[in-house]
């Protein structure tokens, strides 16, 4: 494994995330809805990126609020090369870091069946089975202590 840098994503980095968001999709067979918005300004994200080599965005991860305290697991991809080095835990730590940061009290995962590691890694850091009935997959619900 060469090199990586897990960071912020930046405005040059939006056109990289949308296709890794594509091709994330389709790995597990998803429709890729163009409402999705990424990197759109639409509705307030926070994004990061893992950078490897020579400047190659080969993982990503974003969140937004939905509501107050309610926030949104919208991105979580990282290429099948790269899995299994600590990566996609580091996306989602700072995630979960920085929705606490904001007040989050919950962050929420709607992921594909077929969506098998990022299962397991969300059930690694604590999230948990949320209520039934969604569409396109499983939610996967995080409940954030609150800060005293």
């Amino acid at each position: 494994m060469s090199s990586y840098l897990v960071r912020p994503a930046t405005a040059r980095d939006v056109k990289a995330v949308r296709e890794l968001a594509r091709r994330g999709r389709r790995e597990v067979r998803l429709s890729v809805r163009s409402s999705d918005g990424i990197g759109s300004g639409a509705v307030p994200e926070l994004l990061w990126v893992v950078e490897a080599g020579r400047g190659e965005i080969v993982g990503c991860c974003g969140v937004r609020e939905t509501g107050p305290g309610e926030w949104e697991l919208h991105t979580l991809y990282l290429g099948p090369e790269w899995r299994g080095f600590g990566l996609g835990r580091a996306l989602l730590d700072n995630a979960v870091r920085a929705v606490q940061q904001e007040g989050g009290l919950e962050i929420r995962f709607v992921v594909s069946p077929e969506a098998l590691q990022a299962i397991v890694l969300a059930r690694q850091l604590g999230f948990v089975d949320g209520p039934a009935g969604v569409r396109d997959g499983s939610l996967l619900v995080l409940p954030l202590a609150r800060a005293s």
